[in-house]
């Protein structure tokens, strides 16, 4: 990879052609490291490898999957959010009386105890968050990878799943449950429900998701449609 200093990657990324080092390159032919800015040039990998900055060791990019392998992987997490926003998380016995809940019903509960706060937090770090980051990537993934044509509103819809990706907490709120039922076990009885199961898939399902960087994403696209 040829490295460039950090002083000069704004003013290279204000040009689609750069003459570098003798060699003109284009925008596509460049990355840079978004922990020390330092330019490399791109270098084809192969499935599975990622590259990395010399300088300080962050990775640069990857070789992502296809967008249809994504696309399944996506949609496959969305049906299970349906399943696990759909049946009860737990059930509770407690001398022959049953008690259950949703996520849903969870955070209604927040609010008639006067915890809105909590209530809000729920809705918004396990519900919402994660309902828009699935939905935009169908609707980015099915357009690139199905009908081949750049989406309306692209930088829009990538640039709000970059901002509310840090507020997706599924796996922060399944383990909070876990928690709480091992403090419950030993005084009542404690059944899981399909939501638990769901919601631990779907938790290793959107770890997986976001571990995909939206730069990747932006890089796959370009290469898609060029």
């Amino acid at each position: 990879m040829s490295q460039l200093t950090s002083e000069q990657r704004s003013e290279l990324l204000k040009n689609k052609d750069l003459h570098i080092f003798g060699e003109d390159l284009s925008q596509l032919e460049l990355v840079g490291c978004e922990e020390c800015d330092t330019i490399y040039r791109r270098v084809d990998l192969a499935a599975g490898e990622r590259a990395y900055c010399e300088c300080c060791g962050a990775e640069l990019y990857r070789q992502p999957k296809s967008f249809t392998s994504l696309l399944a992987l996506v949609i496959t997490a969305f049906i299970i959010f349906v399943i696990a926003n759909s049946f009860p998380i737990v059930k509770v016995e407690l001398q022959g009386n049953f008690s259950q809940t949703t996520l849903l019903g969870a955070a209604w509960t927040m609010f008639q105890i006067d915890r809105a706060f909590v209530g809000i937090l729920i809705l918004i770090t396990t519900f919402i968050v994660p309902l828009i980051d699935l939905m935009l990537l169908m609707y980015v993934l099915t357009s690139i990878g199905i009908f081949k044509t750049r989406p309306k509103f692209l930088r829009l819809t990538l640039r709000v799943l970059f901002l509310f990706r840090v507020w997706g907490m599924v796996e922060v709120f399944l383990i909070g449950v876990l928690v709480t039922l091992v403090k419950l076990v030993g005084m009542v009885i404690v059944i899981p429900g399909i939501a638990l199961w769901a919601f631990g898939i779907l938790s290793i399902l959107l770890v997986y998701i976001s571990s995909i960087k939206i730069k990747d994403i932006w890089d796959e696209i370009d290469r898609c449609l060029s």
